[in-house]
């Protein structure tokens, strides 16, 4: 198909595409990204003297990385040109050395961050809400690859979107409308209209991954299948349509399990978030991830497996810590997600350093809702206990105990932990190790009796009143939300 119809054809798709952004109207400004490239200078040219769109509204947007020579000869280029087709023409400039310096990111990642960012600025000056850039299927392809390699999940072998949001800006509308044309086909246009392109000789820089894949890797799989790169085309639609409808389902969702949002926080409903199917639940944290840091990209899996399992399998306190520093806590009902400044948990404390008395039968009231019972029980099935995987319920023997003492840990206190046969632990390192929060605990409730500590309330028990076949009599502790 020649490139003029293959655009207009991406033009006339673009409610397939994306259904959500409204399709660009011939009265409307389009930015286009122009490197001077064969790529970007072929998208220019079609869409200026191809009768695609009028060349009145078109921008060319050009950005000088500052990193070849050259490159300002680049900017004369795509500013003559742009001027010989009767297109406006923008031009900025970035220190992308510099920059990928200071954000300790590679020289591909921070000029494309660049680039984005002066499309949007460029955008918003001429009050153009569509930007163009040249992406093709070899592209598509290169991406897809890199993904596979570093290990992603569909959104990676998705690869690039046909429409979406603007990386940075996403009020604005990203199009890539030479995404179905192969390189070949760029390269045969240019030479069909005797276009001469800037040549980058960093393209031909094998150290960075993009054009290893490009040119080593990606001629060898072709040995295999020549026809790899529209297979994998066709795959990445199939992903793109079957990500929607997943995203759709997971914004039906939302609501139920979102329970509250501050600045920097946010709360799920533990339960309802628990109800949802594997891959909700995966991508329900994804998208409270992307609540809190929405200019985070490419999300490694590995992070956000770790913290599912937490939320899943976690006792109450427990934590992880998700890319752009945002921490997951384990509460009673509840999966918090802070960024910055961290909410309270509600988590039981006590309400002051005073011991309480805890009559046997008896309850003690404790801060953030909570409190604190003890019931003697007049039988006690020994399976049943050893069962009970409820961290907020314990068993202890209750042999000449008619009351107990709820207290904060003492100074240097150490306890003798059920499973350890005997050998002893200080009450801090077992309260580090169980992820109980710093700031929690030095109100965290300990039940003991004048002797020593029974239990660390919600996590670990003593040794020395473990319930067994010669107990008589049985206390049940429960920790429990009023």
């Amino acid at each position: 198909m020649p490139l003029p119809k293959a655009i207009l054809s991406f033009l006339r798709q673009w409610p397939e595409w994306d259904a959500t952004r409204p399709p660009l109207s011939p009265r409307e400004k389009l930015v286009i990204g122009v490197s001077g490239g064969p790529d970007s200078l072929a998208l220019l040219h079609i869409l200026a003297q191809g009768g695609v769109h009028p060349a009145a509204h078109l921008v060319a947007a050009h950005l000088n990385h500052n990193w070849r020579p050259e490159a300002i000869e680049d900017a004369q280029f795509v500013q003559q040109t742009a001027a010989a087709w009767g297109v406006t023409c923008r031009l900025g400039t970035a220190d992308v050395p510099a920059l990928a310096r200071e954000q300790g990111l590679s020289l591909e990642e921070t000029g494309r961050q660049a680039r984005y960012h002066f499309l949007a600025e460029v955008a918003r000056q001429e009050g153009a809400r569509v930007v163009a850039v040249a992406h093709h299927a070899d592209d598509q392809a290169e991406t897809i690859l890199m993904h596979w390699l570093r290990g992603a999940g569909l959104g990676g072998l998705r690869g690039i979107l046909p429409i979406g949001p603007l990386p940075s800006a996403p009020e604005l509308t990203l199009i890539r409308p030479l995404l179905t044309v192969r390189r070949t086909d760029i390269l045969a246009y240019l030479d069909e209209h005797n276009l001469t392109p800037r040549q980058d000789p960093t393209n031909a820089d094998t150290s960075f991954l993009r054009n290893r894949l490009r040119h080593e890797l990606l001629p060898r799989l072709a040995d295999y299948n020549p026809r790899l790169v529209e297979r994998w085309q066709e795959n990445a639609a199939v992903i793109a349509a079957d990500l929607a409808l997943l995203d759709n389902l997971c914004q039906q969702a939302w609501p139920a399990v979102l329970v509250a949002q501050g600045e920097g926080w946010l709360e799920l409903d533990r339960a309802a978030w628990l109800a949802q199917p594997l891959s909700l639940r995966r991508r329900l944290l994804r998208l409270a991830l992307a609540q809190l840091r929405a200019d985070l990209s490419d999300v490694a899996l590995r992070p956000l497996e770790q913290a599912r399992r937490v939320a899943e399998t976690g006792q109450v306190g427990g934590q992880s810590i998700l890319p752009g520093d945002v921490q997951l806590a384990v509460d009673y009902r509840a999966l918090r997600l802070t960024a910055g400044a961290s909410p309270p948990l509600s988590l039981p404390q006590l309400l002051d350093d005073r011991p309480l008395t805890l009559p046997v039968p008896g309850r003690v009231t404790l801060a953030n809702g909570w409190a604190l019972a003890a019931q003697l029980l007049d039988s006690a099935n020994l399976g049943w206990i050893e069962a009970n995987r409820d961290p907020w319920l314990a068993f202890v023997d209750g042999q000449g105990i008619s009351e107990l003492i709820v207290r904060p840990r003492q100074p240097g206190e150490r306890f003798q932990p059920l499973g350890l046969s005997g050998q002893s632990a200080r009450v801090k390192e077992v309260m580090i190790d169980r992820k109980i929060p710093a700031a929690l605990r030095a109100h965290w409730p300990l039940v003991a009796t004048p002797d020593h500590l029974l239990w660390l309330v919600g996590h670990h028990l003593d040794e020395r009143r473990r319930v067994t076949a010669a107990t008589h009599q049985v206390i049940q502790l429960h920790a429990f939300q009023t």
